[in-house]
């Protein structure tokens, strides 16, 4: 079994997902927040993931890209 830790939301926010799990495939609130939190994880890893690009990354790109024709 996973083990789990209880984390406290607004009354409010967690009415509104109740209502909305009303209309899914989802069995309860705690499903659909997991669901939700590991989607917006999942995104966030793949965007850090993306290398960053130096100047020097940046030049080398556009002197090939020159000696190719396409930049002037």
């Amino acid at each position: 079994m996973t083990k789990v830790n209880n984390v406290a939301i607004p009354l409010k926010l967690y009415k509104k997902i109740q209502k909305r799990v009303k209309s899914t495939d989802f069995k309860s609130v705690d499903e659909y927040i997991i669901y939700i939190l590991e989607e917006v994880i999942k995104q966030v890893e793949e965007e850090e993931e993306v290398p960053e690009y130096t100047e020097e990354d940046e030049e080398k790109v556009k002197d090939r890209l020159r000696a190719l024709g396409y930049l002037d």
